[in-house]
């Protein structure tokens, strides 16, 4: 029985043993863990610091290129204001030249105008400003075409007629000078037209005041001082004539 159990004693011995080269071999293989580990901490902290370097430098070449786009910016906004600042003044200078050219344009214009007004109030002409129109009736008595080329000597023509305030102030103008009579107006027939009736300068015939039984078959219309009623004669008439001028003459 002793020796029985010396003999469990020395394999529990042996057993021990074992067990006890074994945890010393454990503190190696931990030691290369943590070797392994440290390693990969450094490797990653060198990957960091890289990373770290690559970031901070992309940052400031950023913070450079953007300082550079706004030293730029800032110098082409000072070159656009400085050229706007100078297209405003060349603009400015400009438009009050052409102010005073219009104003001493107009102002010529204007004492021309007053200068020619005076002259035809003198001579006997009246204004009509509804047609912006000088007219005046002639006692001379002369043919129809004797008539145009005398109004047409005075820079005006026989005289048109275009609306019933027109013709009233025409036919009180003649009744100035005849209670009753005709005077020639600038209508007649055209031959080339199937006698249609045409003014002498061309414009439309928008109006007319035949008197009852009129037109006939002559051809060269008068105004009769009595009534401002209209009438056609034979262009070999000698009577009085009505010129009228426009103020554009």
């Amino acid at each position: 029985m002793t020796r029985l159990f010396r003999s469990k004693t020395q394999q529990e011995l042996v057993e021990a043993r074992g067990k006890i080269c074994e945890l010393c071999g454990r503190p190696t293989k931990i030691g290369a863990d943590l070797k392994e580990i440290d390693s990969k901490v450094a490797e990653m902290s060198r990957t960091f610091s890289a990373l770290k370097a690559d970031l901070e430098r992309e940052l400031n070449e950023t913070r450079e290129k953007n300082a550079e786009v706004e030293r730029e910016l800032r110098s082409e906004n000072f070159e656009l204001r400085a050229d706007l600042a100078t297209k405003i003044t060349e603009m400015r200078a400009q438009i009050q030249s052409e102010r005073e050219n219009k104003t001493a344009e107009i102002a010529k214009l204007q004492a021309d105008l007053n200068q020619t007004m005076t002259f035809l109030d003198l001579n006997g002409w009246s204004y009509l400003e509804q047609t912006a129109s000088w007219y005046k009736a002639l006692e001379q008595e002369m043919t129809f075409d004797e008539a145009e080329a005398y109004c047409g000597g005075k820079k005006s023509h026989l005289v048109t007629i275009h609306s019933q305030e027109e013709n009233h102030f025409v036919w009180k103008l003649a009744n100035t000078l005849y209670s009753n009579a005709w005077f020639w107006i600038g209508l007649k027939r055209n031959p080339n037209k199937e006698n249609a009736f045409e003014w002498t300068d061309g414009s439309s015939v928008d109006f007319t005041n035949w008197r009852s039984g009129d037109p006939d078959s002559n051809t060269h219309a008068t105004l009769r001082s009595g009534d401002g009623r209209w009438m056609v004669y034979p262009p070999t008439y000698q009577i009085p004539f009505i010129c009228k001028r426009s103020s554009q003459f």
